[in-house]
């Protein structure tokens, strides 16, 4: 397998440079390890989540492509959107509990989705410019990025697909590591719908890449197809009671020597 083509911008933000102007920005000292993705086409180009907010990410954007940039976010996670504020075009998916968080024309995430008190993070209130429904092609200038709807880690979670280039911009839905399934919103049943929609519509030898790395890997997270069905497996035994938790608090399914899935007491829903 060949190396990434990888370079740091100061000393927070890693580059890597996926080629066809696809971008990951990492983020390798922040604890969570943080991958936000560009994607610039002819016209107009697109971040994918925004990072935490330790640091200004739009310098990054700058440097990376000339073309107007829209920031859209896959769910509200603080992590996820610390940045978002600084951006003039901002975009969401159009979902009743999305478009429930806007008053007097700007957004307020709420604190069960924005989870503040993890890191004591302060939310910035911003317009929305772009509600972009579920399963709209979004039209960058010869390239396009399919919504997907990808509920489980959280009921508003979207992951973006590239046919063309048979990418899939999974955010929190598929990472490297322990994947969250205990946090407010989580819903096992949800994982396991999304999971089966997806193995539906991706064809074998697509790239999936996380929005999570791991420890001491300086590169994107990357992931396969092989990965979503061993999530659907390992869901529906969890579902059929034939894989029992790990017993450590939150519980803890192993999926396969990469992945784990945590849950609670809540993320089972009807399966309880």
């Amino acid at each position: 397998m060949t190396k990434p083509d990888l370079r740091g911008f100061d000393d927070w933000y890693l580059i890597e440079d996926f080629g066809a102007r696809l971008f990951g920005i990492g983020e390798p000292k922040y604890h969570q390890i943080n991958w936000n993705y560009l994607v610039a086409g002819k016209k107009r180009a697109l971040l994918f989540d925004t990072g935490p907010g330790l640091r200004d990410i739009s310098p990054v954007v700058a440097s990376l492509t000339d073309r107007p940039v829209t920031a859209l976010l896959s769910h509200l996670h603080y992590d996820h959107t610390g940045n978002f504020h600084r951006f003039a075009d901002t975009a969401l998916a159009d979902l009743p509990i999305l478009r429930a968080c806007e008053r007097d024309g700007l957004l307020h995430a709420p604190d069960e989705m924005f989870l503040p008190s993890d890191e004591n993070m302060t939310w910035v209130p911003h317009a929305i410019r772009q509600w972009w429904p579920i399963g709209h092609r979004i039209d960058l200038g010869e390239r396009e990025l399919e919504i997907i709807a990808t509920p489980g880690h959280s009921p508003e979670s979207i992951s973006l697909f590239e046919g063309e280039s048979g990418i899939l911009l999974a955010a929190d839905f598929l990472y490297l590591g322990n994947l969250y399934g205990h946090r407010p919103g989580a819903s096992l049943p949800d994982y396991l719908a999304s999971a089966e929609d997806l193995i539906e519509r991706l064809p074998i030898d697509t790239l999936i890449l996380g929005a999570h790395g791991e420890a001491g890997a300086d590169e994107a997270p990357k992931l396969s197809r092989h990965d979503l069905l061993d999530m659907k497996a390992a869901l529906t035994a969890i579902r059929d009671g034939k894989m029992p938790p790990s017993g450590e608090k939150p519980d803890r399914y192993e999926i396969n020597d990469h992945l784990a899935l945590l849950a609670g007491p809540k993320s089972s829903g009807i399966w309880r």
